[in-house]
């Protein structure tokens, strides 16, 4: 910052200073003070003025040059409070506390990006491991299923191991569509735009609808599922709300027991009359279950419990991304279970429509 630049910004100071002195040297001269007199207070009253102008000049210089290198340094003007001191006058520090407040809502934006960069890596590192498994076993059943084909002249086909190893390749092929829908809808959570639309469908269309899509895993499974009381009318996103119950319906099956295993989903109706009101969907298999130390962390990314750690080939994204999907749509989600009893999830539909347009 210049000189001359200065004088510009201040003008209006250096105004007020010129006519505070011109209007005292005429009083002066009006009251009769001598020519010799009348000089001495002009030259002190504009020498003043002068040393005043210049000792704020130099004060504010300090701050501006430092503003000035800061803004050629791109790369430091996220720790511009810790690199500029607080000046002491008043318009400096103001603007001081004003670019702190300002690095310090990008240092954390920042921060929540790199966050979010990290999560993403670490979830494709995982997905990519996860994925691989699928596909390997894919390979060697198809390699199976050649070998049982090019010897077909030499011995009968044994047409139901044939069909086993077919419906085999299927599931594995179903699990890779899986993580491949698990990976996308991941992406979407990330997303900082809106990627959904609300609208009012029936609960237990939406149920019915999630249970045919998986219908081939539980069936394989041998999980029974069961619909109670489903008439009821819910906001969410179609879309959505159907791989929401799609990971939940994994989870279970992934969790089942040997024999005798059950999903069901059943609603009701919670605060009738209400500001609170809401459709609570309760979706409860008799699997294993998870402890009760365990439970407060079962919507943690990459938390799979002891269950999960025993070989059951979990990643700990599913229930996290179902959560991450409840929380964007404004749908309410909670958990409960009784270790080597079953594990129920919640979810909570508002039955206000102006709950999810906030």
């Amino acid at each position: 910052m210049t000189f001359g630049s200065y004088l510009r910004s201040a003008w209006p100071t250096v105004a007020i200073l010129c006519v505070a002195s011109l209007l005292t040297c005429m009083v002066l001269e009006v009251s009769g003070t001598g020519a010799p007199l009348l000089s001495l207070v002009a030259c002190v009253l504009i020498g003043s003025s002068v040393l005043l102008l210049v000792v704020d000049y130099l004060r504010k210089r300090a701050f501006a040059c430092e503003l000035d290198s800061l803004a050629d340094q791109q790369g430091h003007a996220l720790w511009a409070s810790e690199l500029i001191d607080r000046p002491d006058f008043i318009e400096g520090q103001l603007a001081y506390d004003a670019l702190c407040a300002v690095s310090k809502a990008a240092n954390d934006e920042v921060a929540g990006y790199r966050r979010q960069t990290n999560d993403y890596r670490e979830y494709v590192e995982t997905w990519v491991h996860e994925a691989k498994s699928p596909l390997a076993a894919a390979h060697l059943m198809i390699e199976n299923i050649e070998d049982e084909l090019s010897a077909v002249g030499e011995d009968p086909i044994d047409e139901e191991v044939l069909f086993s190893r077919v419906r085999a390749l299927d599931e594995e092929l179903d699990r890779m569509e899986g993580y491949v829908e698990q990976a996308l809808f991941y992406a979407r959570s990330e997303a900082v735009e809106r990627d959904y639309l609300i609208r009012e469908y029936n609960l237990k269309e939406l149920v019915s609808a999630a249970l045919r899509a998986n219908s081939r895993m539980l069936i394989s499974a041998r999980v029974a599922p069961f619909r109670r009381n489903l008439d009821y009318q819910v906001f969410t996103d179609e879309k959505w709300m159907l791989f929401i119950f799609g990971q939940i319906i994994q989870n279970s099956v992934k969790y089942a027991r040997d024999e005798g295993a059950s999903i069901e989903f059943s609603a009701c109706l919670r605060d009738e009359g209400l500001a609170t009101e809401r459709v609570e969907l309760s979706i409860r298999d008799n699997g294993c279950g998870v402890s009760a130390a365990d439970l407060p962390r079962v919507f943690e990314k990459g938390f799979t419990g002891a269950a999960g750690r025993s070989g059951k080939r979990s990643t700990g994204i599913g229930l996290y991304l179902v959560k991450r999907l409840c929380d964007k749509m404004g749908v309410g989600i909670d958990a409960d279970s009784v270790a080597g009893e079953g594990f129920t999830v919640i979810l909570s539909f508002s039955t206000n429509r102006f709950h999810y347009f906030e």
